[in-house]
């Protein structure tokens, strides 16, 4: 298998001049810079990756997206997962749980949840950290992230869940969410932060792996510490050491455009309401921080990091009745963070534009067939013009 736009004889891609593709949607493969050290150092210690005879293989009943996505969520088993909980304090009085793994338990039965112990995992400050971070709305329980996290301790890793405002569990104590950039960003850092001080030495790596909307929320973390880093090369304070790597998974990096795909009428009827029910009922867990005694929304501040932050009115009605994660984003999100409209609000987050300056190993793993981050959009070129990235295609997997 070698980078280009048709199979060919060769079964590596070791050494090869150009990107491969095959397959049906003819994108299927690795798009990256063959010269570039990153891909050469993946491609020779991933054969997942190297090979067609490797590449993945999807279950020869779950050909469709749709119903790939829907059984990975029946269906799917996973080992048990014991964590220790840690509460993070945040700057405006919210609240951060970060999930330390403590123990990986016998393989469990699909929608068993995870249990939580008293004790911290004993430190081991010389081992790699790992850095998990759900889809929109998920947490440390979901069964995709429990597996994950058996994974990677099984090969060395110690790991790590945050979950992201009202998520997981975790209480809501500022009247904040979360968002795909603005706010979210900052939470992310302030757990970094705290892992480097607590849980592994200056050698010990630490990486992250985000899905979904939390996968934006990584690759735009990287591109923020890029910009730290050269601004401090200006004159500017030197920021703190965060990501060594990252990867992002079934992530809609284009949001505009991932957007507009869950608005067709099926995804609308199927996806967008199973995420929009989730968030609404975290909404109404914590609606008592976004109005006063008479049910009146309360003028709430601004996200900080804005140039001139104000207040913002919530419309709490909505967001409780909200249809689509596009009614909540316009009832609550848009309005936190300072955006004049969901469509700005899109525009800005979407971490597609934002590859090219990142200056950490980032892996994009996407499935062409995805309902949510489709194909189409996904920035296949962004491997071929940053030789830190590395673009993978697989023509299934929901």
């Amino acid at each position: 298998m070698v980078f280009g736009v048709a199979p060919v004889p060769t079964t590596s891609l070791v050494g090869a001049t150009t990107l491969a593709a095959r397959g049906a949607v003819g994108v299927e493969g690795v798009h990256a810079d063959p010269s570039s050290p990153l891909c050469r150092k993946v491609l020779t210690r991933v054969p997942e990756l190297a090979t067609w005879e490797d590449w993945y293989a999807h279950p020869r009943w779950l050909s469709n997206g749709h119903a790939h996505t829907i059984a990975a969520t029946k269906l799917r088993a996973t080992n048990g997962i014991a964590y220790h909980r840690q509460l993070l304090d945040t700057p405006d009085g919210g609240t951060l749980a970060l999930d330390l793994l403590s123990a990986v338990e016998p393989r469990a039965a699909p929608g068993d949840v995870q249990t939580f112990v008293e004790s911290p995992p004993p430190l081991a400050p010389e081992r790699p950290f790992l850095l998990l971070t759900s889809g929109l709305g998920g947490g440390s329980g979901d069964t995709y992230v429990r597996a994950m996290a058996a994974t990677a301790a099984s090969r060395g890793w110690q790991v790590g869940v945050l979950n992201m405002r009202s998520c997981g569990g975790s209480p809501v104590t500022s009247p904040r969410l979360f968002s795909a950039c603005r706010g979210s960003t900052d939470d992310v850092r302030l757990a970094i932060e705290h892992v480097r001080a607590t849980r592994i030495s200056d050698a010990a790596p630490l990486a992250a792996v985000g899905w979904s909307n939390s996968g934006t929320i990584i690759a735009n973390v990287l591109s923020e510490a890029a910009a730290a880093r050269r601004a401090a090369r200006e004159g500017g304070p030197a920021p703190p050491r965060g990501l060594d790597a990252a990867a992002s998974l079934a992530t809609p990096l284009n949001m505009p455009a991932c957007s507009a795909n869950l608005d067709r009428w099926f995804h609308r009827a199927i996806y967008d309401r199973a995420i929009t029910g989730s968030l609404t009922r975290k909404f109404r867990d914590a609606r008592a921080l976004f109005e006063d005694d008479t049910g009146a929304p309360l003028a709430l501040p601004q996200w900080e990091g804005l140039d001139a932050p104000t207040t913002y009115l919530p419309d709490v009605k909505a967001a409780c009745a909200a249809k689509s994660v596009r009614e909540i984003d316009e009832a609550l999100t848009r309005r936190c963070f300072g955006f004049g409209s969901v469509d700005e609000y899109y525009a800005h987050a979407s971490a597609d534009q934002r590859l090219a300056e990142i200056e950490e190993p980032l892996f994009v793993l996407n499935a062409y067939d995805d309902p949510i981050a489709p194909g189409p959009y996904v920035p296949l070129d962004a491997g071929h013009a940053n030789p830190n990235v590395l673009v993978a295609l697989t023509a299934h997997g929901g």
